[in-house]
């Protein structure tokens, strides 16, 4: 047991220890604060260090044209078709010091005049001959387009320009440092910080190609800029945006260098792109879809297309297979699907393994020439008795008359969507022009035969509409409310 007295004897050698403790301890802390000082200043030389190699290589694009006053939907819906005169600022990357030039498609739809500003440090600028504009400013050439996947290769008559190698995205990861430059509202090599979000992202669930997300600070102006890894190498073109109110809201997508690369190295020897075909369109399988349609899987992809005439159909792939595996790969997705393609040729074949109900089988495909074909969206037409109010639509039933307003349409029979109500709050999916075929698998024949269908269908039911659009089959899937 300790006595009063001990307690009083040890009292000045435990205060010693805890003054000595705390004097230890703050020293440390003083280390730990230095360390941390130091460690930041590497970084802030890094990052600069990382910038001054880029800023060369973007450039600033300004466009003079015609365009749309409001974009369409990702559906392919356009509000109104008015054009008015436009005058826009975006950014590009040199891809070839002979002054090859990337940036993105929707920068120079509609342009008539695109100038291109080369940065001021660029040193070939030194060696150019006196004109009559300033001496980093250049007439752009368009080369080419590739709508897909939104890219266009401009041409300006310079060489021994500034390029930036470029970074394998195949093996960039999430959570990666990345760094945005380009000229967000016109503000030249502004540069943001940010890390990668995520890989292998679709623009929507049935569009190709896939994007890299980050959440450094993207705006209008950074199209056609650049994603670029801490050693200053381009990982990709930043493209897009999603937000809500017009700024930078952490979603922004950036088209992987090694598609670029590849789709810039066609566009500057063709013209244009050539992606390769077999006829078949596959979608994401939803629960919704697995359960009303009694999928033998609950994921992965469905077939809800195959071409009339086309090699997948002469392959014997039907619409409701699944998808298992493309060349002995599995997919994430309906844009990697799509994207597989980019590197095809004509004449090459590839190896599909499918599951038809619980039957798995396994066939070769070849690859034919693609087709970007779509049909003008029907008119609307008001037709009071027409209303299907379990999918908020106005509806008519095909006949010989209305099918002249479809060219191309591949179905015989079906009830063709000519609006939408405007007070419904029913999420179908579906948009004016789509041809409605089935429900649950049942064929759709008139627009009565249309509302008997779905009135069978109960409350918290899954409801599978198979729809034509745009010379296409695919399925939309919801809940019956």
């Amino acid at each position: 047991m300790v006595t009063d007295r001990s307690i009083t004897q040890w009292v000045p050698v435990l205060f010693g220890t805890f003054l000595l403790s705390i004097a230890n301890l703050y020293s440390q802390e003083m280390l730990l604060h230095d360390s941390d000082v130091e460690a930041l200043e590497r970084l802030s030389s890094s990052v600069q260090s990382v910038v001054s190699k880029v800023a060369p290589a973007i450039v600033r694009i300004e466009v003079m044209g015609y365009g749309r006053t409001s974009d369409d939907d990702d559906e392919g819906a356009p509000a109104r078709h008015l054009v008015t005169r436009t005058n826009s600022i975006a950014s590009g990357i040199i891809m070839d010091p002979n002054g090859y030039i990337v940036t993105n498609a929707h920068v120079v739809e509609g342009a008539r005049r695109v100038q291109v500003i080369l940065d001021r440090n660029v040193p070939a600028l030194r060696d150019r001959k006196v004109t009559n504009t300033p001496e980093n400013q250049f007439d752009a050439e368009v080369l080419g387009t590739f709508e897909e996947a939104d890219i266009a290769l401009l041409k300006i008559g310079m060489t021994g320009l500034p390029v930036l190698p470029l970074a394998d995205s195949n093996s960039i990861q999430p959570g990666q440092l990345v760094f945005a430059v380009g000229n967000p509202e016109g503000l030249n090599n502004s540069v943001s910080m940010g890390i990668v979000s995520a890989v292998a992202r679709p623009r929507a669930a049935d569009q190709s190609p896939a994007y890299i997300q980050t959440d450094a600070a993207l705006n209008p102006g950074s199209s056609g800029g650049a994603l670029v890894d801490i050693h200053g190498n381009l990982v990709g073109m930043t493209s897009f945006i999603i937000t809500e109110g017009g700024g930078n809201e952490g979603l922004g997508f950036a088209l992987p260098s090694d598609l670029v690369r590849l789709i810039c190295g066609e566009l500057r020897s063709k013209g244009h792109f050539d992606v390769g075909d077999i006829g078949m369109r596959v979608q994401a399988i939803t629960a919704p879809m697995a359960a009303g349609l009694h999928l033998s899987k609950s994921s992965g992809l469905i077939v809800s297309d195959v071409i009339p005439g086309s090699s997948a159909e002469a392959a014997g792939i039907r619409v409701r297979d699944i998808l298992l595996r493309l060349d002995g790969n599995v997919l994430d997705g309906a844009a990697q699907y799509a994207t597989s393609f980019y590197t095809r040729r004509l004449g090459d074949r590839v190896e599909l393994e499918m599951l038809r109900g619980f039957h798995s089988f396994t066939t070769e495909v070849t690859i034919q020439k693609g087709s970007n074909n779509r049909d003008d969206l029907l008119d609307q037409i008001e037709v009071p008795k027409s209303v299907v109010k379990q999918l908020g639509i106005v509806a008519i039933t095909l006949n010989d008359k209305n099918r002249i307003a479809k060219p191309g349409l591949r179905s015989k029979t079906g009830v063709l969507v000519a609006g939408r109500l405007a007070y419904s709050d029913v999420q179908s999916g579906l948009i004016v022009g789509d041809l409605i075929r089935s429900v649950n698998g049942s064929d759709v024949k008139a627009v009565e035969n249309l509302r008997s269908l779905l009135d069978h269908c109960k409350s918290g039911e899954a409801i599978v509409l198979q729809v034509e659009r745009h010379g296409r089959l695919r399925y939309l899937s919801f809940e019956n409310d």
